[in-house]
């Protein structure tokens, strides 16, 4: 057991210095006499790169729950900033939460911090170790994790989020679809904005985007929510070039009628 534990600390200090950035994913093939190892290992940290010490990743087998409530499988945050996930092969669903309470359970609450992967859901094969690390971020308010939400990439949109007074909205986050119908679920989601108000909104695909943004994470706008599109109609869409964040410029968000 004591060798196990040792060869899994080696291995995981060869994987997070190979890591190019934070949220990239790398697989290692786990090769040796001890027993092999199948499951996602990696790095957290603050937005001062510091170890999130405390922090918690947990692992969904699926979005059912929007990555809310209990998770399947989870792992604490060591001194160090690393976790292991000792998981059987499969696709899991990752989210790494730190709660100012210090409590391994609970609804978010603001002032929590969380990450996602670049991609979600993550892949394990028998006989890997899956890397992952993530950057935690804090949240003006809470909101859910949707699938289809990427806090890295090359392609997407940025911009402002502004309220009625043209002064910006802090937890108000942008959906994006692949026309102008606004009436489904998004296709892509951005992370909540923190106080300045500025977006990232990364996606998986080029081609056209519809972007609206909201504070409300579920169903339909209701009256008095703060909500907005980018423009009425086709106004309201913009092409995703690969390999390039256009800047879209203001999405004024007003109370919905």
């Amino acid at each position: 057991m004591r060798f196990v534990t040792t060869y899994l600390c080696i291995l995981l200090t060869a994987v997070l210095c190979s890591c190019a950035t934070p949220s990239e994913l790398t697989t290692v093939s786990k090769q040796g006499p001890a027993e092999s190892q199948t499951g996602i290992a990696g790095q957290v940290t603050d937005n001062t790169n510091s170890s999130a010490t405390g922090a918690y990743v947990y692992a969904y087998r699926n979005m059912r729950s929007s990555l809310r409530g209990p998770a399947d499988f989870e792992a604490r945050v060591d001194e160090d900033g690393y976790y292991f996930l000792d998981l059987v092969e499969g696709n899991y669903y990752l989210v790494a939460r730190m709660r100012q309470s210090g409590a391994d359970a609970g609804p978010p609450k603001a002032g929590d911090a969380w990450a996602l992967p670049a991609r979600n859901p993550v892949t394990v094969n028998p006989g890997e170790v899956m890397a992952v690390n993530f950057t935690l971020q804090g949240v003006a308010q809470p909101m859910l994790m949707r699938e289809g939400t990427l806090t890295s990439g090359e392609t997407g949109f940025s911009g402002q989020l502004v309220d009625s007074d043209d002064k910006p909205l802090p937890g108000a986050f942008v959906i994006a679809y692949p026309d102008n119908d606004f009436q489904r679920m998004p296709a892509a989601t951005s992370p909540s904005v923190g106080d300045d108000g500025r977006f990232q909104l990364y996606v998986e695909r080029t081609g056209q985007w519809c972007l609206a943004a909201r504070t409300r994470t579920r169903g339909q706008p209701i009256a008095g929510e703060p909500y907005g599109k980018l423009g009425l109609h086709e106004a309201g869409c913009r092409k995703a070039v690969a390999g390039q964040i256009i800047d879209v410029g203001t999405i004024r968000l007003t109370p919905y009628r």
